[in-house]
């Protein structure tokens, strides 16, 4: 059985992206910014940042992937820099271009970011046979390796809220090793001391927990596929 990912698995990505390409369509066609200036282009510029920075920090935080904070804060700063930054003597030639720096510059990557991403998600492809599951990825299949089938002590179906409408899942194959599992601690405890110039004490009160979670990643399970119900039961049947 051959697998891939898919594109409801990034259903996050490949939303975000054309709406960043969309949103730039819009303002470029409905705000020049060559044309703009003083308190509106103020208006005009904080309302773009919003549009374009909260979702990435929403995303950062409900994905715990900060990139997705970072990525849309540096393009703006690299947009809005290449309008305020030279004299409009060096761009004279170019001045829509450089004034509508931010808004073109997402459009740009947006797009290119949709085009890396579909091969991105065919770089990855799972075999399961009797002897395991090999999970190849990396373009031109540059990076495999194989679980196998004898060590799997475990099969999870890993299904959020999101995945189950969109009708997909990820297949967790957990070995005797550890793979497929993962520690997250917590400490908590105070602590408090007395004394006098000379002599000291101290105390610790606190406990560590530890919970066992799964971050699910194209590169470690069988990620994002169509009826993963189905094949979590032919994983399974390899184990009982």
């Amino acid at each position: 059985m051959e697998l891939k990912p898919t594109r409801r698995a990034f259903f996050v990505r490949y939303f975000i992206y054309p709406y960043y390409f969309i949103l730039g369509i819009i303002f470029y066609l409905n705000f020049d910014l060559s044309n703009i200036s003083g308190n509106d282009l103020l208006l005009i510029a904080g309302v773009w940042i919003a549009l374009t920075v909260i979702p990435g920090i929403l995303l950062a935080f409900s994905r715990r992937r900060f990139g997705w904070f970072f990525w849309p804060a540096i393009i703006n700063a690299a947009g809005w820099l290449a309008r305020f930054a030279f004299s409009e003597e060096i761009y004279k030639d170019f001045k829509p271009l450089f004034d509508n720096g931010p808004v073109l510059l997402f459009m740009v990557v947006s797009l290119i970011a949709l085009i890396y991403l579909e091969f991105y998600r065919n770089s990855f492809k799972y075999t399961i046979s009797e002897k395991g599951v090999e999970i190849t990825c990396g373009f031109f299949g540059s990076s495999s390796h194989m679980i196998v089938a004898k060590h799997i002590t475990n099969v999870q179906l890993d299904r959020k809220f999101l995945y189950f409408i969109l009708g997909v899942g990820n297949v967790v194959p957990v070995t005797s090793s550890g793979m497929g599992s993962g520690d997250t601690g917590v400490i908590g405890g105070f602590s408090g001391d007395v004394g006098t110039k000379n002599v000291r004490a101290g105390s610790f009160i606190g406990k560590v927990s530890t919970e066992k979670e799964f971050v699910a990643n194209p590169k470690n399970c069988i990620y994002g596929v169509a009826y993963p119900k189905k094949v979590w039961e032919e994983l399974k049947s390899m184990v009982l």
